[in-house]
């Protein structure tokens, strides 16, 4: 049974501040939990719709309620079975190793753009993930569903531009700015030391990094389509940069 402390707890972890203050953000989906569970993030609470056969022998015992129930809780138009309550790994303000290709999110708004190119990234073997102030909660239940699991296993760290900017350059690393002007991806000399800078949905990238960056587009009809979603043009550079170094 779902009590109403449980029902507020979770509802009010659709706010930021909320996830914030308690450390705690909800997946939901058997595969998605489980996934999570396995890559070592700490359980506080599974809940599951009455019927339902899946153990968490890991976790203790889930809490049974019903689908109404469910529904009430969910974050999804079509509730899963599974819902869990988790604590967020700790929050870093370095990258726990220098090395390694950085992706730059810098204030990606829509938790569906993040989600994806959290789960892209690591697809591409980029675990290193920099965020500028302002870009959407990695813990928002939409980036969550979205990421697909991937949020367990990248490393997020987040700065302003500026301190971006100032970190890239005491590392000796380049930044490799997406825009609709510059080297083609497919002609670039990419390395591991670069650092992709992806630009917010609708005002793109932040001028301390077009001030300082190399400049690198995807060649496309411009002419009749004004620009790509930031999803999709993040996946293709990260593929560029992954034919690129696979080939080293």
């Amino acid at each position: 049974m779902l009590t109403k402390n449980q029902e507020k707890l979770i509802r009010s972890l659709a706010l930021r501040k909320n996830r914030k203050k308690s450390g705690l953000f909800v997946a939901e989906g058997l595969k998605l939990v489980k996934d999570l569970i396995s890559a070592g993030l700490a359980v506080e609470n599974i809940f599951q719709t009455e019927g339902s056969s899946e153990a968490f022998l890991a976790t203790g015992q889930p809490v049974e309620i019903s689908l109404q129930e469910m529904k009430s809780i969910s974050f999804l138009e079509t509730p899963s079975p599974v819902l869990a309550l988790l604590k967020q790994p700790a929050r870093l303000s370095e990258f726990q190793s220098d090395t390694g290709f950085i992706l730059l999110l810098d204030r990606i708004q829509d938790p569906g753009n993040m989600g994806t190119l959290l789960r892209t990234a690591l697809w591409y073997g980029v675990e290193h993930i920099g965020l500028v102030k302002g870009s959407v909660d990695v813990f928002n239940p939409k980036v969550v569903q979205a990421s697909m699991g991937a949020l367990a296993h990248v490393q997020c760290v987040e700065k302003s531009a500026d301190e971006w900017v100032e970190w890239t350059a005491s590392k000796g690393r380049r930044l490799l700015v997406a825009d609709m002007d510059g080297t083609p991806a497919a002609e670039m000399n990419w390395t591991e030391k670069d650092v992709l800078v992806l630009g917010n949905e609708g005002q793109g990238c932040d001028v301390a990094f077009k001030a300082v960056g190399d400049k690198v587009t995807l060649p496309g009809n411009a002419a009749k389509m004004e620009s790509l979603n930031v999803a999709v043009s993040g996946a293709t550079l990260l593929y560029a940069y992954a034919t690129a170094s696979s080939a080293l």
